[in-house]
């Protein structure tokens, strides 16, 4: 018996150091698994934030860079006007400036930020302007103090007509712009922070230690052989990766992921900065589990061996799936960043062609504006050339309505999107609103040998709605009916169906591809075809009727066949 005795405790103990040790190696397994699930997923919100930083960055260079090109053509104190609507309608710009080629601020916007008369060459402080003038191209230089107070990052623009150098354009964006839209609020408070720092190692922002934005961390903040410090090394010199450093003030480990933000000829770099608790959390649940495993695991073998291996299954295939459980949440997270970060990729997207649709619609009416006026200053006052400047006052005149146009529609598009587009409610007449609206066609449709039909069904029905806009409506659905009809005819058929108003505008033009009918109405998004480009157009119109009509209770859809034209149906609120 006492042998059999030693042999049982024996098997006893040598099951529980074995039950230990497994528990004890899962726990490891568990552990690195989730560490690295989590060191991915700080990564990729990283480079979000990084991503949104550089589109935002890009699309403010481009803006200014079309601005130096339209002012090519004029005098450096005219320049103002043209600076306003961009500093209010493109937040982000802290001042904008127009340098002569003397190196003199000669205007700027707003006047109280832009130091008119200042005179670079006089304080030494002509260097990048002396570097995007040789080159001709645009120089991004570092961040530095503004005087109003924080840091903000210059953009030096060059001005040239031909060969002429006529100066430079100075945009200035406040760092505090970037932290507020894109770092700010990427963590939760209480979760962690975001630091970004320029190619020298200097804090740009920093969102716990504000005390350091624009001094160096390594030195100040951070000696030089900590492991924070080669972290920030990494950072300087481009790199993208995750690291570790115990943080003395906290007392924590914290995980860094960083990735660089290139802007131009800089190169920053952003890190999220959490402490490993955070991740450590995550499978504090399964450490709970594993200890209730391996004690009840203890006291069964105690009780009898004969269970053990049952019970040791059973707790392990739950182990298991609790593991898998945990492992697919920080996956499916995983899966929602790269989403949300394709997401940012697409509105990058969508901003380019935005500034390249502006810049096409203003530069065009602009050129032919100015060939117009150049070619009326070289005429006499006889009879044929008073012909001519008719021809050309009326060119003028059209491209001036053309950019009213661009204006009025983007202006359309922010009110409508702000949910600040006022409609004027008031009985109207539905039919009477189709006859103004077809009247004020009419003359274009006669030029391209296109009738327009309407087929107005029973009684005009009186509705409550804001008469010039859903005039504005009517004509902008009458108007692309005519742009993609080369011949045929429109049709204009209302009816009141369910007490609901029904109006179909027809055409019988290219029509409209069916991938393509669910993302006619978004903004700025054009059919891919060769009529399309030769016709031209913001791709505003749709997205502003859908804003209209949505406004008065109404839907609008889009119904064609490609090659044998298109209908817009537009069914309005119920009739009174």
């Amino acid at each position: 018996m006492p042998h059999k005795k030693r042999t049982i405790v024996a098997i006893t103990v040598l099951l529980i150091v074995v039950v230990v040790f497994l528990g004890y190696g899962a726990n490891r397994e568990v552990q690195k698994i989730v560490q690295q699930q989590f060191n991915e997923q700080q990564l990729l919100l990283t480079r979000q934030s990084a991503t949104g930083i550089e589109a935002f960055l890009e699309e403010k260079t481009v803006l200014i860079e079309v601005l130096a090109s339209d002012a090519s053509d004029e005098s450096p104190e005219d320049t103002t006007w043209r600076f306003i609507p961009i500093y209010y309608r493109s937040s982000g710009f802290y001042s904008i400036e127009f340098i002569n080629i003397t190196g003199v601020v000669v205007s700027g916007y707003p006047a109280e930020d832009a130091p008119i008369g200042l005179d670079l060459y006089a304080i030494n402080r002509s260097q990048a302007f002396d570097r995007a003038r040789d080159r001709r191209e645009t120089y991004i230089t570092d961040p530095v103090p503004l005087f109003g107070g924080g840091f903000g990052s210059a953009v030096w623009v060059p001005v040239y007509s031909g060969d002429e150098f006529k100066g430079v354009i100075l945009a200035i964006i406040r760092m505090s712009t970037l932290s507020d839209q894109f770092l700010v609020d990427a963590i939760p408070e209480g979760h962690g922070y975001m630091y970004m720092i320029d190619g020298s190692g200097r804090s740009l922002y920093d969102g716990v230690h504000e005390e350091m934005i624009g001094e160096q961390y390594i030195g100040s903040f951070f000696t030089n052989d900590s492991s924070y410090a080669d972290i920030l090394r990494d950072q300087m010199q481009e790199k993208e990766g995750t690291g570790y450093y115990f943080d003395k003030l906290t007392g924590k480990r914290q995980v860094v992921a960083y990735t660089p933000v290139v802007w131009r000829n800089r190169v920053w770099s952003v890190a999220t900065s959490v402490s490993s608790r955070e991740a450590e959390a995550l499978i504090h649940s399964v450490y709970r589990k594993q200890i209730l495993f391996i004690a009840i695991v203890v006291a069964i073998i105690l009780a009898g061996s004969g269970s053990i291996i049952l019970i040791f299954s059973g707790w392990n295939r739950e182990l298991e799936r609790e593991v898998q459980r945990k492992t697919g949440d920080l996956r499916r997270s995983n899966t929602e960043l790269e989403s949300a970060n394709a997401k940012l990729l697409e509105l990058d997207r969508m901003k380019s062609e935005f500034v390249s649709m502006v810049s096409h619609e203003l530069k065009t009416p602009v050129t032919s504006i100015k060939i117009s006026t150049d070619v009326l200053k070289s005429l006499s006052d006889s009879e044929e050339d008073a012909r001519t400047k008719e021809e050309m006052l009326q060119i003028i005149d059209r491209n001036t309505k053309r950019q009213e146009r661009l204006v009025s529609d983007l202006l359309d598009i922010s009110r409508i999107e702000t949910g600040n587009l006022k409609l004027t409610l008031e009985p109207v007449d539905l039919y009477d609103v189709i006859r103004e609206s077809a009247g004020s066609m009419r003359k274009i449709a006669d030029k391209k040998g296109i009738s327009i039909i309407m087929d107005l069904q029973g009684t005009s029905p009186q509705i409550a709605g804001d008469r010039d806009r859903l005039v504005q409506v009517f004509v902008n659905l009458i108007g692309n009916a005519l742009k993609f009809t080369k011949e045929g005819d429109i049709r204009i058929r209302a009816r009141v169906v369910d007490r609901h108003p029904e109006i179909r505008v027809s055409d019988t033009g290219i029509g409209i591809p069916p991938d393509e009918l669910d993302r006619i109405f978004d903004k700025f998004h054009q059919v891919d075809s060769g009529l399309t480009r030769e016709v031209g157009g913001s791709g505003l119109g749709l997205a502003i009727c859908k804003g209209i009509i949505e406004g008065h209770g109404g839907s609008i859809r889009a119904e064609s066949e490609v090659g044998k034209g298109s209908t817009f149906v537009v069914v309005l609120a119920r009739a009174a």
